[in-house]
């Protein structure tokens, strides 16, 4: 009887030693809080860091705008910790400037946003040749009147 409960105790003690190691390996498996991954299925935070400006951007609701057409400048700067601030400035008002944390579910790009944390949006993305394309669904009040219209937006930018 004695050999059993010796038995016992290190089966036990070894199934409590493996379920904290399993917790170790899967907690650090992804050291983003945000719930999502630095690496993509193609991309990586490291691949798209930098500056960019928009050489193409447009939205897609009700109607069709060309937002650069309008007057409209876009710059996007991500950091290598996948920080991001985005800008945009329609002509004749003051600039809009957006933070928060970027990350990848797969081979989309996810943003978190500073001052709404429980929004939370995704956008296809590829980069080829130096040229980052973001599609995504979004709220935007792209032709003034004071009320946002969900629709797609579409960039195209460069490396600034």
């Amino acid at each position: 009887m004695c050999t059993s409960n010796k038995f016992f105790r290190i089966q036990t003690n070894a199934f409590v030693f493996f379920l904290f190691g399993a917790f170790l390996v899967f907690s650090s498996c992804d050291n983003n809080d945000e719930g999502f991954s630095d690496k993509g299925t193609s991309l990586s935070i490291s691949d798209i860091a930098g500056s960019w400006i928009a050489t193409s951007a447009t939205f897609s609701a009700p109607e069709f705008i060309d937002l650069l057409a309008e007057g409209t400048t876009l710059s996007l700067v991500i950091e290598p910790n996948g920080r991001f601030s985005f800008t945009m400035k329609f002509a004749g008002e003051a600039a809009d400037v957006t933070t928060g944390k970027l990350g990848f579910d797969g081979e989309w790009l996810s943003l978190k946003f500073d001052d709404d944390p429980g929004e939370e949006l995704s956008f296809f993305i590829s980069l080829a040749n130096d040229i980052l394309t973001l599609r995504g669904q979004t709220e935007l009040d792209s032709d003034r009147n004071g009320v946002e219209d969900f629709g797609t937006l579409e960039l195209i930018m460069v490396r600034n």
